[in-house]
């Protein structure tokens, strides 16, 4: 083994098999290349559901000169190295297709007797390799680039379809794209941003019904009351006095309305108790000519608790109100978790989320590919406890600077989606 230059970068490649690898790197190297080091290891792929067993194989390039044996001009150097140009040569003639980083075999000047054996031996093997084609020339292998694309999007915790769109669409690049890995990562990015729906915004008749519903714990009440001082303070800027209603129907959460009297006494709202559709319906009769807006508290249910998600639809259900109907989501609900959810409560007819305690995780793949799944709208986040405050209008700026591990370009998101 001749000693190699201290000056020459050691490099990797992965395998299936030693064998593969050899393959790999002669059709890149020919003969021209150096093993120093192998060694099997367990790779992780398909978003961490399948372990698969290969070898790695660390090499050096010896750059020796600038072609090797397979080119070589004389017949004995050519005929040292038949075996390895003969199955590039079969490899080739099976696949006219391959691109360009295959080898380009040129065959040296030869007498006859060898020219037939050279063909000859061509023939055999294309015979044995049609019936199994070295599995880089079948083109199952993944770009590198799509890799590293698929393990960052299972690191933000993007759903398995999500994910399998995205693939997808970066195979749709070319192979001098799938190389800079910066701009994949900048066109991944702006995908992710053009499937995210941000709810636009609407013009309401008086009084405007505002509900939130979603399952227990996720801050219904308190998003509610949010949204009220919004409202307050938004009206203030524009010099106008505006009167509100709170409704509760949440009967199951002990001291629920005393809660949100609470909140009604900070910002000397009417708070009332409904406890069924009769109830819902009179209260609505009674003050609709007389406040801008109303806000209904809910009571929370499990997502799998259909017989009071039904029951709570039906007590909401009053003819003429028309109301927005939010949908309320954590922003650390598992994918499987927020598809229940969203499925269940799919009667109450919302066209859009609002996703709270933005501020307790650090993932939103989760949201953002279910969200998409069901193509429905964002329309707000909360991030915070306070009730004045610590809310506001979703943006797709929002999520895209906090992709975890991806080279996130601010200044083309803000030119591309805007801040707010």
């Amino acid at each position: 083994m001749m000693e190699r230059n201290i000056n020459e970068p050691a490099q990797t490649v992965y395998a299936k098999s030693m064998q593969e690898a050899k393959e790999k790197l002669y059709r890149k190297y020919q003969n021209d290349y150096e093993i120093i080091n192998k060694k099997q290891v367990l790779k992780t792929r398909c978003f961490g559901l399948i372990n698969e067993e290969g070898v790695e194989v660390t090499y050096v390039v010896k750059h020796r000169n600038n072609s090797s044996p397979a080119y070589a001009s004389d017949v004995d150097s050519f005929m040292r190295n038949k075996d390895s140009f003969l199955r590039s040569m079969a490899i080739q003639s099976l696949d006219p297709n391959l691109n360009s980083s295959s080898p380009v075999v040129t065959v040296p000047k030869t007498d006859n007797a060898q020219l037939n054996e050279i063909k000859k031996s061509i023939e055999e093997l294309k015979n044995s390799l049609s019936q199994a084609k070295p599995a880089s020339a079948s083109g199952n292998e993944i770009h590198p680039s799509i890799e590293m694309i698929q393990n960052l999007l299972a690191d933000n915790d993007f759903s398995i379809p999500y994910c399998r769109h995205i693939t997808e669409k970066l195979k749709g690049l070319s192979l001098e794209q799938l190389e800079d890995t910066d701009y994949v990562q900048r066109v991944v990015i702006d995908w992710i941003g053009e499937s995210i729906n941000i709810a636009p915004e609407k013009v309401h008749r008086n009084p405007h019904v505002v509900i939130i519903v979603g399952p227990t714990g996720v801050g219904k009440t308190t998003t509610l009351v949010k949204l009220a001082a919004q409202y307050v303070m938004s009206a203030k800027k524009q010099d106008r006095k505006v009167e509100l209603c709170f409704i509760t129907t949440d009967t199951m959460r002990v001291g629920a309305q005393e809660q949100l009297a609470k909140f009604g006494l900070l910002f000397n709202l009417q708070v009332l108790k409904a406890e069924n559709a009769s109830d819902v319906q009179k209260i609505y009769e009674d003050v609709k000519d007389h406040v801008d807006a109303i806000f209904i508290d809910t009571s929370g249910y499990s997502p799998n608790d259909s017989a009071h998600i039904g029951s709570m639809k039906e007590t909401l259900d009053v003819p003429g109100m028309n109301p927005d109907v939010y949908l309320a989501v954590m922003a650390s609900t598992k994918s499987r978790d927020l598809i229940n959810i969203m499925r269940n409560y799919e009667p109450f007819g919302y066209n859009s989320v609002i996703i709270t305690k933005c501020d307790e995780s650090n993932q939103y793949g989760n949201v953002i590919s279910v969200i998409w799944e069901k193509n429905k709208n964002i329309s707000y986040l909360t991030t915070g406890q306070k009730a004045a405050g610590c809310i506001e209008k979703a943006n797709v700026f929002y999520f895209l600077i906090r992709m975890m591990g991806f080279k996130v370009d601010r200044i083309h998101i803000e030119d591309k989606f805007g801040v707010n």
